[in-house]
């Protein structure tokens, strides 16, 4: 048995079906995959959201950072704040007054005095290893300023040890110990600290008011005391000298 191919079977079924005006099943299958409705379309799919770009904030100053994390205040401690000042003022007018430093011929002697003879004679006078001078003392052993300025002028060597010194009724006699001053010290200086001894400490009136009266030649520039004694020629008389000039000028001879 011959086995028809199967194009041929096609063909003989396409001229059939235009003879007697069939439609082909196999030309009408296409038709119908044509018509057929149309399988649905997958969904699409979503379309990716475009990435949002934050932006860095602004940098901070450290100034006001340091301002933002420094402590405030607190509001309680505000009223305190406000008194701060009437507190103050009420404090300092409790303080008292600090004492007006004096100046002139004694200020000058008695800063002499402090660094240099009060180690010995005392801070007050009192006296150590040297003499008391304060509560008269010194004035019964010096009758007058110009006797007190000399023996500090020369010290024991300038008299001699055993050799008397000071007031006849009162003499000392020189034991060594004592300094001569006139080298180290300006006549103004060496001056100054006698009367400071005199004036402060023993309490003489008299020598307070030459004191005065040096200050008021010196300041005038009729007297210069700039310079230093001879300790090795220096007499009460040259010394009394300086002193009578300004005890007479004040008192207008």
């Amino acid at each position: 048995m011959t086995e028809i191919p199967e194009h041929l079977l096609k063909r003989s079924k396409t001229a059939k079906a235009k003879a007697t005006g069939t439609p082909d099943e196999a030309t009408e299958a296409p038709t119908e995959s044509a018509t057929a409705p149309a399988a649905p379309a997958a969904p699409a799919a979503p379309a990716t959201p475009t990435p949002v770009v934050e932006e860095l904030p602004a940098p901070i100053a450290p100034y006001v950072a340091a301002a933002r994390a420094r402590k405030k205040i607190p509001w309680w401690a505000a009223s305190g704040l406000l008194l701060l000042p009437i507190w103050a003022i009420s404090y300092v007018g409790t303080l008292e007054r600090p004492p007006q430093e004096t100046t002139g011929l004694l200020a000058e002697g008695q800063h002499v005095y402090e660094s240099r003879c009060a180690s010995c004679h005392g801070a007050t006078g009192a006296g150590g290893s040297g003499h008391a001078l304060a509560n008269g003392e010194v004035l019964a052993t010096f009758p007058t300023a110009a006797a007190h300025i000399e023996w500090v002028a020369k010290g024991s060597d300038g008299f001699g040890l055993g050799n008397p010194y000071g007031a006849a009724d009162q003499a000392r006699i020189v034991e060594g110990g004592m300094p001569g001053w006139a080298d180290v010290l300006t006549t103004e200086e060496l001056i100054g600290v006698v009367l400071h001894e005199r004036a402060r400490l023993s309490g003489s009136k008299d020598d307070a008011a030459l004191a005065e009266a040096l200050d008021h030649a010196i300041h005038g520039d009729e007297l210069d005391l700039q310079g230093h004694l001879d300790p090795t020629t220096v007499t009460v008389d040259e010394i009394q000298a300086i002193l009578d000039f300004v005890i007479h000028d004040d008192n207008g001879h």
